[in-house]
Formats: structure tokens, C-alpha cells, sequence
């Protein structure tokens, strides 16, 4: 999409030869004026602009801005006013001025198409329940009948499909539903955090015969929204249950850092991650993402939500993986000593 609907064509002037004294009332009310060498405008100045050049003269402290047209497609705009540093610049039509163009008005643009974006997710994501929810009945009574024995195979594709589109939903609609809502922070025990997610694993790890080892050490007390952050490491654990063959090992550690902050690490003796999709894990729909070892299915969505958390809390994730024999999920998050939390 091109700039041309986002140009402010209703904007105040001034001539270039006026005192700066009459500019700064001007940049009081509005973010940028055009500058006039009679009646052709010639540039724009800011509040910015006068404070970096203290002349006493309007054109003397007019800066050099690069022109943009208005069929400039708006990345390449954004792109232009960051490496520049303008929030604000001058926009022509078949060579001829004809406004200007702001940094917020384009962001406030994007805001408004992400969310029509996001309403109109979330209500396919419902209206898709419905109806997915009847092919997978329609699917268990076909499988009921001994008539249809010799098509077995293809009932069970047709849940396996099921399954996947009503996992798919949800990812979906805890994503989105997850940015808007506010966290609910306590003070909690991240090893007893790491403990439950494990418990409630526990099955998925004995299906796979997978080995769990547990080294948690920290004594320190976290501010976290439970529900929300259990949901972030259950991912990761999850993902790592999925990519470790059956007879693996996955281990779960936790330590204490100097800087007041804690540290999870969850490890896998699993496939790894190839060098070309490590830079995409954490993209939201990414498509770097792959059956698991036994063809478990993968949203995509699943890393891309728990980063989303972990940073929500302050905290930061980053993977490490030599694309062959494993994966380190590491995260940390602030914390305090509880013997402060108590006073």
C-alpha cells in the first residue's frame, strides 16, 4: 500500500524569511510547517530543527530532507524516516509539492489495519468451532461402523485433520486473547512453576519413554502472572518432548544470577534446529516448523506466544541448538530475594 491516502494536505505555512520566533509559536500547535520561498514551499521545519540550529532566520535553519512521492509505498517511507531520523517529510504528486507525511499518522494507520486484522482472526477462529466440531463427530461415528472397516485409514486422517484444526484454533485465539489481556503478577516460586509443568507433561513424556532430569536450585522469588507463565514454559517443554526421539532425555535446570535475575534452562537430546530456521522460531505463523518425531503437529504459534509472555514479564528467551544432536531453551527472568519480598 502507497502513502497517497496518509498525505496531510491541511497544514500551516510560513515564510522563509521570518524570524525563527514566530516558527516556534507555530510548532506549539502542530509537529511540522512548511516553509515558503514566495509562494512555492521549499522544505519543513520542526521544533527539533530550530533547537539544532539556533539562527535567527527561518531558512537558515531549514534542513536538508529527503522527498518522498505519494505513491511511495509505505515500508520503504518508514524505512526512509528511520535510517534519516525524520519523522515528518515532504510529499510530492507528478513532481509538484503536495503535503506532507507523518511518522504517527502511518503508524497510527498500521495500528488500526492490525487490529481489523486481529477481530476479524479471532472471529474466524469461532465461527471455525462449530463446524469443525461436527466433521470430528461425523468422524467417530463413521468409525463405529464395521461396514466401513476397510476404509479405516481414511477416518483416521480425516480426525488427525480434526485434531489439528481445533489445536490450530486455540493457539489462535490464546495468542491473540494473551497480547490484550492485562498479567496478574505474584509472587511465585519458579521451581514450583517448572515442577507442574513437568507433572502436568508427564504423560506426553512417558508415551515417548523420554527420560526427565531435574536440577532446580533457585531460592529467589519471581513476580509472574501463573497461569500465563506456566503457559510459556509448557510450551517450550512441549516442544522439546515433540523433537526428541522416544528413549531421549530432556532435563529441566534452574540458577541464580548476580544481577537479581533467574534463569530456566530446558535441554534436549532431540533433532535440533537446522542454522536456516533458528532466526524464525519465535515468528509469529512461522514457517519453520516440522512434524515431531512420532508426527506430532505444530501450530507455529507456539514459541511465537511464549516469547510474547516471557518478555511480557520482563524477561528475555534465546535458543541454542547445533542443528543435530539437541536444543537449550534459556530463559530469564527478574527476581528478588524472598527474604526482601517478606519485610
Amino acid at each position: 500500500m502507497n502513502i497517497k491516502t496518509l498525505v496531510t494536505k491541511q497544514y500551516l505555512t510560513l515564510d522563509a524569511y521570518a524570524g525563527t520566533g514566530a516558527a516556534k509559536a507555530l510548532l506549539r500547535t502542530t509537529d511540522a510547517v512548511v516553509i515558503l520561498d514566495g509562494n512555492s514551499p521549499i522544505g519543513i521545519i520542526t521544533a527539533a530543527d530550530l533547537a539544532m540550529k539556533p539562527h535567527q532566520l527561518v531558512i537558515d535553519c531549514l534542513p536538508d530532507r529527503p522527498v518522498v512521492t505519494c505513491t511511495e509505498l509505505i515500508s520503504n517511507v518508514l524505512t526512509l524516516m528511520k535510517t534519516t531520523g525524520n519523522n515528518v517529510l515532504p510529499v510530492t504528486c507528478y513532481e509538484r509539492f503536495c503535503g506532507i507525511i507523518k511518522q504517527a499518522d502511518i503508524l497510527s494507520h498500521l495500528h488500526a489495519i492490525q487490529e481489523k486484522q486481529r477481530t476479524a482472526l479471532l472471529a474466524a477462529a469461532h465461527d471455525l468451532r462449530s463446524p469443525i466440531a461436527a466433521i470430528s463427530m461425523l468422524g467417530t461415528i463413521l468409525k463405529a461402523d464395521p461396514a466401513l472397516h476397510k476404509h479405516q485409514h481414511l477416518i483416521d486422517k480425516l480426525s488427525e485433520s480434526c485434531d489439528y484444526a481445533e489445536v490450530l484454533i486455540q493457539d489462535i485465539l490464546t495468542t491473540e486473547q494473551s497480547q490484550s489481556e492485562m498479567l496478574t503478577l505474584q509472587d511465585e516460586d519458579l521451581d514450583d512453576l517448572v515442577n507442574e509443568c513437568a507433572v502436568s507433561l508427564s504423560d506426553k513424556l512417558e508415551d515417548k519413554a523420554l527420560i526427565l532430569s531435574k536440577q532446580l536450585h533457585c531460592t529467589k522469588t519471581i513476580k509472574a502472572d501463573r497461569l500465563k507463565l506456566k503457559r510459556a514454559i509448557n510450551n517450550i517443554l512441549w516442544n522439546s518432548i515433540k523433537f526428541t526421539h522416544p528413549g531421549g532425555m530432556i532435563s529441566l535446570s534452574t540458577k541464580e544470577e548476580v544481577n537479581d535475575r533467574v534463569v530456566l534452562i530446558i535441554q534436549d537430546t532431540g533433532i535440533g534446529i537446522p542454522e536456516a530456521m533458528r532466526e524464525k522460531i519465535f515468528d509469529k505463523f512461522t514457517q519453520a516448523k516440522r512434524a515431531g518425531t512420532v508426527g506430532e503437529p505444530t501450530t507455529g504459534l507456539g514459541l511465537y506466544l511464549t516469547k510474547t509472555i516471557i518478555e511480557s514479564h520482563g524477561g528475555t528467551i534465546h535458543m541454542e541448538s547445533d542443528g543435530q544432536s539437541g536444543t537449550s531453551f534459556i530463559v530469564s527472568l527478574p527476581a528478588y530475594n524472598r527474604s526482601t519480598s517478606a519485610n
